[in-house]
Formats: structure tokens, C-alpha cells, sequence
């Protein structure tokens, strides 16, 4: 009767560590911002995934700036994966900062930036 037991007790404990193989490791919310140029045009991107289910709500803004100057700003929003693209005229000689605020149903994320000079 034990030796049932412990056979059965090892197949539930197995049985458990395949489920939990199956649900996938958990992801973290993640950002990527882009700040490219083309002349004195600047395209500001980001890609927002929030990484655990595709209908958590993302809410993105995203503000470019020229020292402690915000120049522009822009918002977006949507579920699981929200993807942002404008555009602005600066100046060559200059460098340019792009910061991505952003929430996961409500919970502020750690702030995203990329910093380049227009050349």
C-alpha cells in the first residue's frame, strides 16, 4: 500500500512539472525606443509589449527633448503591444533626448530613453 502511495505521489509531482513547463516562464513589461535622423527630421519609435497576457492595457507617452526643452510630445494606447511612430524637425549639430513614460494596467514602468545627436 505505501509503495502505491509513493508511486502515485511521484506522478502527481511530475504531472505538476510539466503544467508548469507549459504556461511559459513569466515575461516583464518591456519598451524599446528608437530616435533616428534623416536631415533635421527626427523619427521618435517605441514598441511596448507588456510581456505577461495580450489584453493587459498599455498607456505610452513619449517626449522628445533638446537639453531641458520638451519640443514634442505623444500618446498612445491600446492591449498587449502598442507601437508608436512620429516625426520632428530639429536641428544638426544638436543632441536629442526621446523618453518613453509608460503603465501596465495602471502600474507605472520604469522610464525608457535613448540620447542621440543630430548629424
Amino acid at each position: 500500500m505505501r509503495k502505491q502511495i509513493l508511486a502515485l505521489s511521484l506522478i502527481l509531482v511530475m504531472l505538476m512539472g510539466i503544467a508548469a513547463q507549459a504556461t511559459g516562464p513569466m515575461q516583464a513589461p518591456a519598451a524599446a525606443p528608437k530616435l533616428s535622423f534623416s536631415g533635421t527630421t527626427a523619427t521618435c519609435s517605441v514598441i511596448i509589449r507588456s510581456g505577461a497576457s495580450s489584453t493587459d492595457k498599455i498607456s505610452v507617452t513619449a517626449k522628445l527633448w533638446n537639453g531641458r526643452t520638451c519640443l514634442k510630445t505623444w500618446t498612445a494606447s491600446g492591449t498587449g503591444r502598442v507601437s508608436l511612430s512620429k516625426t520632428a524637425t530639429v536641428s544638426k549639430g544638436k543632441t536629442y533626448k526621446l523618453t518613453v513614460d509608460y503603465t501596465v494596467n495602471g502600474v507605472k514602468q520604469p522610464q525608457k530613453s535613448v540620447t542621440r545627436t543630430c548629424s
